[in-house]
Parts: structure tokens; C-alpha cells; sequence
């Protein structure tokens, strides 16, 4: 049996276990027999007639195995949801720096985060940007709470006790931005609301 063949027998014995889980499972397979129509040109309805006439504990034990499936898609829904920011944190992969110059940056950077959110993790860095002058990049950090609007209050006093300006900031109820700098360079700070990570721009600006 091909790799086609077993995809419309699976989608078309679901139908069957459709009515066991309610109507949103029959709106989802019903969905599915429309795209099976239409790029397959099949009926998962004809197929169905053949599958449950000519053996029934087939399609009984493949039933049961999309329970199990959606029961175990559930357990991982609920452990996800169960875990605190800090877990999340504690999970989340640390990024490497890869010479000197993004070694520099990602300092510069997780120091500003650090003085509002006690520690963080580098998750992401880029410095290949031609136009940018050394100590300039890109970089996302992983904090251990969830964001807040007030966060922008706190990255306002860590960048003007870093002797910047502020140019522009905002808060909203989706996101934030701050935007400070001085002669040296520029550095922009943007964030969702209730995330827990966040983007960094440093944009210094080049010496003669």
C-alpha cells in the first residue's frame, strides 16, 4: 500500500470516529475530505463504505489508535500550559557567541536586559550587516517572566544610567519600544507584551 493510498484510508476511517468526538472533529475531517476532493480528485466517502464493509476491526483499531494519539496531543497541550515562565526559561537554548565582536555585543546587550529582568539568555545574535560599524547587530534574549508594560519604565533608567538619550518609546497593548542613544551609536529595544523574549538592535556608529 503507497504512501497516498494509506493517507486517504487514515483520513477516511477518522470519519467514522468523527461522530464519537463532536461536531469540531466532523468540521475537521469534513475539511479534510474537501481537500482530499480537491487535490487527489478521491472520495474518502466511497472509501469509507469499503473500509468499515470489509473489515471492521481495521478501522476499529485504527480509531482507537487516533484516540490515543489525540490523548497524548492533549497530555503535551496541558503540560505545556502547566509550566511557569521559569521553566521556560530554564529550557530555552543559549546562544553562542562566535568571535570577539558578537562576544562584545551580546554583553552590551544582556547587561541593559539583565539590570531589569535579573538575568537572561542570548537565544539569537547577528552582526552581518556591512553597513554597520563593529559593535553593531542584532539580538533576541530570553527573560524569566512574562513582560510588561512597566518593563519599559526600568530599560528607560538602565539606558540613561548608561549615559544615553532617549529618543522614542511606546507601549501599546500587543507590544513596546524604546529607542536610546548617543554620538557612539543607537540602541532600540522592542518586546511583545506577555512574552518572554525580546529584540535588541545596537547600531554604532562608525569612527573615522
Amino acid at each position: 500500500m503507497n504512501k497516498k493510498t494509506i493517507i486517504i484510508v487514515v483520513v477516511a476511517v477518522v470519519v467514522v470516529a468523527g461522530a464519537y468526538y463532536g461536531y469540531n472533529r466532523w468540521r475537521q475531517q469534513r475539511l479534510a475530505n474537501q481537500i482530499l476532493q480537491e487535490v487527489y480528485g478521491v472520495n474518502a466517502g466511497g472509501l469509507l463504505g469499503g473500509i468499515t464493509g470489509g473489515s471492521g476491526n481495521i478501522a476499529q483499531e485504527i480509531a482507537k489508535e487516533a484516540a490515543k494519539q489525540d490523548a497524548l496531543d492533549e497530555a503535551q497541550r496541558r503540560e505545556d500550559a502547566a509550566k511557569t515562565p521559569e521553566d521556560k526559561y530554564n529550557v530555552a537554548t543559549v546562544m553562542e557567541t562566535y568571535d570577539a565582536n558578537s562576544k562584545a555585543l551580546a554583553d552590551d546587550g544582556k547587561g541593559i536586559v539583565e539590570s531589569v529582568f535579573g538575568k537572561a539568555k542570548l537565544t539569537a545574535i547577528s552582526t552581518a550587516y556591512m553597513t554597520m560599524a563593529p559593535g553593531s547587530g542584532m539580538m533576541s534574549y530570553m527573560v524569566p517572566r512574562a513582560t510588561t508594560g512597566a518593563d519599559i519604565t526600568a530599560f528607560s533608567k538602565a539606558l540613561t544610567d548608561k549615559g544615553l538619550e532617549i529618543m522614542q518609546s511606546g507601549v501599546d497593548n500587543t507590544s513596546a519600544l524604546i529607542m536610546a542613544g548617543d554620538d557612539a551609536g543607537t540602541y532600540v529595544i522592542t518586546f511583545e507584551m506577555g512574552e518572554q523574549e525580546l529584540s535588541m538592535t545596537i547600531m554604532k556608529n562608525a569612527t573615522e
